[in-house]
């Protein structure tokens, strides 16, 4: 059996950081049970190297340092030396195994590095056997841990979601979530959304006879509003990125439903912009415009839509969306806050069809009924429908996430066109739409406004 002295062993620098948790409790396994798995190692040009057992290496020189000698398969590990496995002894999938198994099984890593690792051992073992199931690789790595036992449907299952995990971290919702069981639930949640929506457009597809009052566009609308003629809308409604990064770390800890796109200061103010003029050019002579913005956007807004030929108005419109509970951002040392801010502006002196007080209680959506992380009440969005437009009057939503403003829109009778760029919240808005159905009855050039 080789041995080697553990001196003669290089360490890498990313193998260096050790967790001292584990290494305490693989000294008290591997001093009362033996050494199960032996050190993987290497050799090139500058020596043999550490592959992966960093820990284990760690807790076996220890062990000789206080003058135990473990057993490896049986026999006493020479004082000062290791049982080593050569790399080159290894299949592909046994060496990655052998690379991942201390992150895996034993060291705190990130839920994402473990599903990418488990869902590459899986891969690697069904190119070598096509009929590898997820109990075959569970039982595999509970083998690992040096275990015969067979492996539960828990474990199975872990197998299985860490597959489908692996193949969906390139999208932002799963792989920002705050563990797999998360993950996995928003992961199901856009799968169902995702087919019900498909369901839906294809059941509408080639339906040109139907004029439909609510309407949802996948793209971005930087993009896609030039395209549109000039004087179709009666007012726009647009929930733009704070500019506040709210798709950051300190964020993410407080809900499910995260902020999933980029909220940085630049991009805000480019959406702003973009919003501002092209929204002035396809709406009516007569339209007004509201923006939910942060408190530090404010004077931007005002600056930005009196240049573009938008009338502000000078204070904010508050949305008090609770009476007690809010975001704290200095914690108990300042103050909670349980509003937000509307800037709301007017074309060709349009202005509003009755006159609210600036102050709009509605509570906001409950985590538990939140679909997406900005989502807004419908109720507050009616609000602002209703004092802005009258019946049959076209609203678009520029960014619908969810599609709320086109919920509020049906409930009212207005037509709406929402456009939403990510494909996760526009599938959402395409239940929304179908869904709260009532009769249409298109006015005359509601074909032309809706082509």
């Amino acid at each position: 059996m080789p041995f080697l002295p553990i001196s003669s062993i290089q360490i890498r620098n990313r193998q260096r950081e050790v967790d001292r948790a584990t290494v305490g409790q693989l000294k008290l396994s591997v001093a009362s049970k033996g050494l199960m798995h032996a050190p993987i190692i290497a050799k090139d040009a500058a020596g043999t190297f550490l592959v992966a057992g960093m820990h284990r290496l760690t807790a076996l020189s220890e062990l000789h340092a206080e003058g135990i000698r473990p057993l490896y398969d049986g026999i006493i590990v020479p004082s000062g030396e290791t049982p080593i496995v050569n790399v080159f002894d290894l299949s592909p999938a046994d060496l990655m195994e052998a690379e991942l198994e201390e992150n895996i099984i034993r060291s705190p890593i990130s839920w994402q590095d473990r599903a990418r690792a488990i869902a590459a051992i899986h891969q690697l073992r069904r190119e070598a056997n096509p009929d590898q199931t997820f109990m075959a690789t569970a039982k595999e790595l509970l083998a690992k841990q040096g275990s015969d036992a067979t492996p539960s449907g828990t474990f199975r299952k872990a197998i299985r979601d860490s597959v489908l995990l692996a193949d969906n971290l390139h999208k932002p919702s799963v792989a920002k979530a705050r563990n797999a069981t998360e993950a996995m639930g928003i992961l199901l949640k856009e799968i169902e959304s995702g087919a019900e929506a498909e369901l839906i457009t294809r059941r509408t597809a080639g339906a040109n006879t139907i004029v439909r009052l609510c309407e949802v566009r996948l793209g971005d609308f930087t993009k896609l509003l030039p395209d549109l003629d000039e004087g179709l809308f009666d007012l726009i409604i647009a929930d733009l990125p704070y500019g506040i990064g709210a798709d950051s770390g300190g964020f993410r800890q407080r809900t499910v439903e995260h902020h999933n796109y980029d909220d940085s200061p630049e991009t805000a103010t480019g959406l702003l912009r973009a919003v501002l003029s092209e929204g002035f050019r396809v709406t009516k002579p007569r339209a007004n415009i509201f923006i939910f913005g942060d408190v530090d956007m404010f004077p931007l807004f005002k600056t930005a839509a009196a240049n573009m030929g938008w009338k502000p108005f000078r204070t904010p419109v508050i949305w008090r969306k609770s009476e007690a509970e809010g975001l704290a951002p200095w914690g108990r040392e300042g103050f909670r806050r349980t509003y937000e801010m509307i800037f709301f502006a007017t074309k060709g002196k349009k202005g509003l069809l009755q006159s609210p007080v600036d102050i709009l209680d509605e509570s906001r959506v409950a985590r538990h009924h939140r679909r997406y992380g900005p989502e807004k009440p419908v109720g507050l969005l009616e609000q602002l429908i209703e004092c802005a437009t009258m019946p049959g009057d076209y609203i678009l939503d520029p960014v619908c996430g969810a599609g709320s403003t086109l919920i509020a829109a049906r409930h009212l009778k207005r037509k709406a066109l929402g456009i939403e760029i990510n494909r996760v919240p526009y599938n959402l808005a395409v239940v929304a739409a179908e869904r709260d159905p009532i009769e249409i009855v298109p006015p005359p050039d509601a074909e032309e406004n809706l082509a």
